[in-house]
């Protein structure tokens, strides 16, 4: 699904970070596409104010679905450690 730059009207994705992705592993990843910027290829970096109020919701809908799998991801790998060990 994706949204048209509100400055040029190309396709923006949410924003991804190789920092984050190698400290935090999935977790980090997911938490980071959730919380970071959307970013064009040909703008840049674009505020969540900057879109339409429609788009705004999708945006914080899905990403607080994405915080919620990432905090199930970490809960059922830790769940799976704990498994193994006994």
């Amino acid at each position: 699904m994706a949204h048209k730059c509100p400055r040029c009207g190309d396709a923006v994705q949410r924003g991804h970070s190789k920092g984050v992705q190698m400290a935090g592993g999935l977790v980090g990843a997911l938490f980071y596409a959730a919380f970071g910027p959307m970013e064009c290829k040909k703008c840049g970096k674009i505020p969540l104010a900057e879109f339409p109020s429609e788009v705004r919701s999708k945006v914080i809908t899905n990403s607080v679905l994405l915080a919620v799998a990432a905090i199930a991801l970490f809960i059922g790998v830790v769940w799976l450690l704990v498994i193994m060990k006994k």
